[in-house]
């Protein structure tokens, strides 16, 4: 008479087929994670994106996004412009903006393994040491393209439309 339950070699070839099964899902499951993790930083890169925009057309203010590829990290900084009386060189003029200007910056650095692949962005109306794209309380930009990307070629790209200041998000 056999008594219920399992035999040593059964337990042995459940086991192996866990193991198995385990060790080729987490590999796919670590590609999912890192794709997940680079759409949630270009939504949120897209967002700021966004939120200045309108940030921008309230407050009648010019708002810079600037990009800095080296430190992996975005930018933003409300601008004042001041009309100034009087004579004023391009060089002095931008330096005032520079020193002046700036209300307030507030960053978002990117996390580990994305980085900005591609930055191509139109100087921007006040002068910056770092790739900016402004937007005008009227609504608009002066416009540009970014890339997210990591080590493999995938990634997303994202779109400041330079006339109506619009986001989009594009798969690259």
């Amino acid at each position: 008479m056999r008594d219920r339950g399992f035999t040593l070699i059964e337990l042995v070839i459940v086991l192996i087929l866990l193991s198995l099964s385990v060790a080729l899902v987490t590999p796919s499951l670590s590609r999912f994670y890192k794709r997940v993790e680079l759409k949630t930083s270009a939504q949120k890169i897209s967002g700021i994106l966004r939120y200045f925009r309108s940030e921008s057309i309230q407050k009648g203010k010019i708002h810079q996004v600037l990009f800095d590829a080296e430190a992996r990290e975005v930018r933003v900084r409300a601008l004042e412009r001041e009309e100034r009386e009087g004579e004023e060189t391009e060089e002095e003029k931008g330096k005032r903006e520079r020193e002046e200007a700036i209300l307030m910056e507030k960053r978002y650095a990117l996390p580990e393994g994305i980085r900005m692949k591609e930055v191509r962005i139109p100087p921007p109306e006040v002068p910056s040491d770092l790739p900016a794209i402004e937007f005008y309380p009227t609504g608009g930009s002066n416009g540009g393209t970014l890339l997210l990307g990591t080590e493999d070629k995938k990634g997303f790209r994202i779109k400041v439309h330079f006339l109506t200041g619009m986001v989009e998000i594009e798969e690259a």
